[in-house]
């Protein structure tokens, strides 16, 4: 037998009102905070990422240099095949979401993958989406359907409510890889405006949507039910909304589908990104500047190998 709610009328009709305002206010701050993020994004943003593309592209093909031509020992060969691999691996997942940058060729990121990594790259993706599949509908007990049909942030509610943080934080893993894009964001994006559109064509058929409620105090005991149906049918709508601007939003700067962001932050995480991103590429300017001298790169190569092991010796003794 369920619970009979302890909330009153009245007091579910002021909660409504207030829950409706606040969606209502953070609606709105999306729409004021998105001309200053494209201009950031577009102008800072999006041209270091574009060069540090680019940086990573020209290590790719230094490692492989460095493979073929230094004599390195076995093991150093073996730990620069895991770097080319590790670096195609993260351009060409890139490369589903966005176009890489002019030089960067993802046929031959595909040949190096398969020469250092020893597998077909598409093929490899495939069985890692394929098992992570398996593993998150066994854990939510979910089928294929059912995955395909939710969205992002309705995978991410459902996985919360049913596991703690570090479990849940595990199976958010497997499902990045069952939400890998499979067409570019762009694409995506105009699919996700089209259904928008037909969604508000339907929702505005909805008379109730078109109603103005009195505030909860004016509001006659006979009259709170249908007000509160109203208030409920709105606030539905709002977060309808809500959730098409955040998900626009992650789709076309090419955020985590998975990651929440406040319109209230986002401006201060930009800038953030955009430090973060020029730093990244005074180190590997610096890392590229070096490996054009061979003896140099071989000397890098020995010591990061050095590094590696001594660290996973001491994870060993953990």
């Amino acid at each position: 037998m369920g619970e009979k709610s302890l909330e009153s009328p009245r007091e579910l009709c002021e909660r409504l009102q207030e829950r409706l305002a606040a969606e209502r206010a953070r609606l709105a701050q999306w729409q004021q905070v998105e001309s200053e993020y494209q201009r950031k994004y577009t102008q800072a943003l999006r041209p270091l990422e574009e060069k540090l593309n680019q940086l990573r592209y020209k290590l790719v093909l230094c490692f492989d240099h460095a493979y073929k031509e230094m004599g390195l020992s076995k093991s150093e060969r073996q730990f620069v095949s895991e770097l080319v691999t590790e670096f195609a691996e993260e351009l060409l997942v890139l490369s589903a979401k966005t176009e890489l940058p002019a030089g960067c060729d993802t046929a031959r990121l595909r040949t190096l993958y398969k020469k250092h990594g020893g597998v077909d790259y598409d093929a490899h993706l495939g069985g890692l989406v394929e098992s992570a599949r398996d593993e998150l509908a066994d854990a939510l007990d979910l089928d294929d359907a059912d995955l395909d049909t939710l969205s992002p942030m309705q995978l991410l509610q459902v996985i919360q409510d049913q596991y703690d943080d570090e479990d849940a934080e595990e199976l958010l893993e497997y499902a990045r890889a069952v939400k890998l894009p499979s067409v570019p964001n762009a694409a995506a994006w105009q699919a996700l405006q089209q259904a928008e559109h037909d969604r508000l064509a339907q929702a505005a058929q909805d008379p109730a949507l078109q109603v103005a409620v009195q505030p909860a105090g004016d509001i006659p005991d006979s009259g709170l039910q249908e007000a509160n149906t109203v208030l409920a049918a709105q606030l539905a709508e709002v977060l309808s909304q809500v959730e098409f601007a955040e998900e626009g939003f992650k789709l076309r700067y090419e955020l985590d589908p998975f990651a929440s962001f406040d319109p209230d932050t986002v401006l201060e995480e930009l800038d953030a990104d955009i430090k973060d991103v020029q730093e990244y590429i005074q180190e590997l300017e610096h890392e590229v500047m070096q490996f054009s001298d061979e003896s140099l790169l071989k000397a890098w190569v020995k010591a990061m190998r050095r590094e590696v092991a001594a660290m996973e010796r001491r994870e060993g003794r953990r």
